[in-house]
């Protein structure tokens, strides 16, 4: 007999989940329908071409350190429009006392750089002499403080918080936020002396075609790409907003016209929609696993032509919460991927909001505008005059999970749902990772536990 799993939510989490489902059953009968609240599925992960130039309504690319993305795209067939971040996305920089600094890639650029002040660099240097760190669950700002000091906490720290998460580095959680920093502070003892050891190892190890590099990707036509051929190689049906979950012998879940009835459920949609249809079965599961928080974010896509501002080169720059400027930092995707913009043309991807100035996400057309062609005229030597080719804002009220103090027991509450009601999950990016990386990760890791349940039923 056919067994069926209904996957609530068609974003990059539903949509991997399906394909891995239908996948690791080989041999066993069993199929995923997806059900999609929008007209069409990919979640945040969609694209478009608009004036000639790629439109990403979420995250503008992924890194390439997870090896089943890559598997994926091979099944999918995408591996010949895959495209890789120019050379020129190195360089980075960070906004400091009002101007653009480049983030320095090496100790000797470090030290002789001015993103920091001579004592702030000097307290880097003393990592390995910082103290251990105390119980309980850490936030990202106090590990940085007591590593690399205060200063360097409030600059690089912020900043590149600021750019995954769009949050406030003094609330999130060390261990769920940036796992592998704890692990590198519990395996080396110092995050210089790791630096060394694991860039030693890496000379020693042979090269390997393909290995994982931190190299930015994306696609011709944008990450859109890969949701789309994903919701093309499995059943979606889109217009379902699930408003309840039915459990008797089997599940139903309910919604936007005929119900679908399912021998497995799993939810892949924010928190607080999964905590609304938790609800009746898990209370106490639900009331954990639906406090997770959001922070809101207005994306500003600009085109120009190459003439409105001085040449672009590198990967953008972010803006930590001490210099107080009214976005979070600005993608110049035409550095990036130049294959995605018209030639002799400029694109930047601004980013508004966050968990901090989430008031701002909120603001007019007019004034979100206004605040991101003013900033990029002042860090970037934009000419304000000059009429941009394309403009776009996208907003995203629930943009991206905080994982907050705490975040353990939400994930903890999570593990625990598979044995309260059993043919229930729980997969998405609002409990082990943000990154469309860590999505498809999960989704495979999920993909085993529901046939493995299903096989034992």
């Amino acid at each position: 007999m056919t067994r069926r799993v209904a996957i609530v939510g068609g974003g990059i989490s539903g949509l991997a989940l399906a394909e891995a489902i239908e996948r690791k059953s080989a041999g066993e009968p069993i199929e995923a329908v997806v059900l999609e609240a929008e007209a069409t599925a990919g979640g945040k992960i969609k694209s478009r071409r608009e004036e000639g130039f790629v439109v990403d309504d979420g995250p503008h690319g992924f890194l390439d350190k997870e090896p089943l993305v890559f598997d994926l795209i091979d099944r999918l067939g995408l591996r010949g429009d895959l495209i890789s971040a120019n050379e020129a996305a190195a360089r980075r920089y960070i906004v400091r006392a009002g101007a653009l600094r480049e983030v320095p890639t090496s100790p000797p650029k470090f030290l002789t750089s001015d993103i920091l002040p001579l004592t702030g660099k000097l307290r880097v240097l003393f990592e390995p002499f910082a103290r251990g760190r105390p119980d309980g669950d850490e936030s990202v700002w106090s590990f940085a403080a007591r590593r690399i000091g205060r200063q360097a906490a409030d600059v690089l720290v912020d900043a590149m918080v600021t750019g995954i998460y769009g949050g406030d580095p003094k609330q999130l959680s060390l261990a769920s936020a940036f796992p592998r920093m704890r692990e590198i502070e519990d395996q080396y003892g110092s995050l210089i002396k790791a630096q060394i050891r694991i860039a030693k190892e890496k000379k020693q190890l042979p090269a390997r075609a393909g290995q994982p590099a931190g190299t930015m990707h994306s696609f011709k036509d944008g990450l859109g790409q890969l949701t789309t051929a994903l919701a093309n190689r499995v059943t979606v049906r889109t217009g379902f907003v699930a408003d309840r979950i039915e459990k008797g012998e089997r599940f139903r879940v309910h919604g936007s016209g005929e119900p679908v009835d399912a021998d497995a459920v799993v939810l892949a949609i924010p928190a607080p929609a999964t905590a609304s249809l938790l609800g009746p079965h898990a209370p106490a599961i639900a009331e954990v696993a639906g406090a997770v928080p959001y922070a809101p974010i207005a994306v500003v896509v600009h085109g120009f032509d190459a003439s409105a501002a001085p040449a672009l080169d590198g990967f953008g720059f972010l803006a930590p919460h001490v210099e107080a400027r009214p976005i979070l930092g600005s993608i110049w995707a035409s550095s990036v991927f130049p294959e995605q913009v018209p030639a002799f043309t400029l694109m930047f991807r601004t980013m508004v909001g966050g968990a901090r100035n989430a008031a701002l996400a909120r603001g007019t057309d007019e004034e979100i505008r206004d605040h991101v062609r003013a900033e990029l005229a002042a860090l970037c030597g934009l000419d304000r005059d000059t009429p941009p080719r394309l403009e776009r804002i996208i907003r995203w009220a629930d943009a991206i999970p905080q994982y907050e103090i705490g975040h353990a027991a939400r994930v903890a509450a999570v593990d625990a749902l598979e044995q309260e009601v059993p043919g229930l999950f729980v997969t998405g990016n609002a409990y082990r990772g943000v990154a469309l990386l860590t999505c498809v990760a999960d989704a495979e890791r999920v993909a085993g536990r529901v046939v493995e349940a299903l096989a034992r039923a």
